[in-house]
């Protein structure tokens, strides 16, 4: 297998996830590439991953002033990456590109940055898409990310525990409180996954959390529907 990797290798050589330059390696990115990356490590808000300058900063609490002035339903958020122009390169083909050479990169470093929270999982579920959004994209990018973390902690991915059933604008240029009126009533647990949920610790995996806002209803959705502890793991944080 080596030898035939090898081969196909040298007859097609790999390129990086994000310049298409050759690397080493297939699903990796080079060396300029990866400085445009910003990993986020401690300390960072436990609530929404949110980097801080210091520890300082950060407090006692570990919690943003944001979150601390919110009402968040989850118990503990990760995110591997800060949303920058560098990871826009990786997440954009593979949300609207149809294009998914970068799962294996992005959901390493999600595990990575999460390990520790998937080992007390039960199960882990990705925010779904409506039906007509679904349908356009193909794929549910939050869907294979979660089945690779899956795979990575042994843990029982349910790809359909939690139905988009209200269909909504792009919420990009909306506020958090906007986001969340149009939200309100839009997901519901599947009937058949409901027995799954009573008193289990879930992780809630997307690609991208802005506000929190869709997280947040799917949360208490979850709640509602019998879970005892909520954890998010998203791939990138908007700061």
């Amino acid at each position: 297998m080596i030898i035939l990797q090898n081969f196909l290798d040298f007859l097609i050589p790999p390129r990086c996830l994000m310049c298409n330059h050759i690397v080493l390696d297939a699903g990796q990115v080079c060396g300029h590439c990866f400085k445009q990356l910003h990993f986020i490590e401690l300390p960072y808000c436990r609530l929404c991953a949110r980097p801080f300058a210091s520890q300082d900063e950060a407090g006692k609490k570990d919690i943003c002033l944001d979150c601390d002035t919110s009402y968040v339903p989850w118990q503990h958020c990760r995110a591997a990456f800060v949303y920058n122009e560098g990871f826009k390169k990786l997440i954009m083909p593979l949300k609207y590109g149809d294009q998914q050479k970068s799962l294996q990169f992005l959901s390493y470093f999600m595990y990575r940055s999460a390990q520790d929270l998937i080992a007390k999982a039960d199960y882990i579920m990705p925010v779904p898409l409506h039906k007509k959004r679904l349908r356009y994209r193909k794929y549910n990018q939050s869907a294979l990310l979660a089945w690779q973390l899956g795979r990575k902690g042994n843990i029982r991915v349910l790809p359909m525990g939690l139905m988009r059933i209200k269909e909504t604008i792009v919420l990009g240029h909306l506020s958090k409180k906007e986001r969340r009126v149009l939200l309100q009533n839009a997901f519901i647990v599947h009937p058949k996954y409901k027995q799954y949920l009573e008193n289990k610790r879930i992780i809630l995996v997307d690609d991208v959390m802005t506000t929190g806002s869709t997280m947040a209803e799917c949360v208490e959705t979850l709640l509602k529907a019998g879970a005892k502890h909520i954890d998010i793991i998203a791939a990138a944080k908007v700061s």
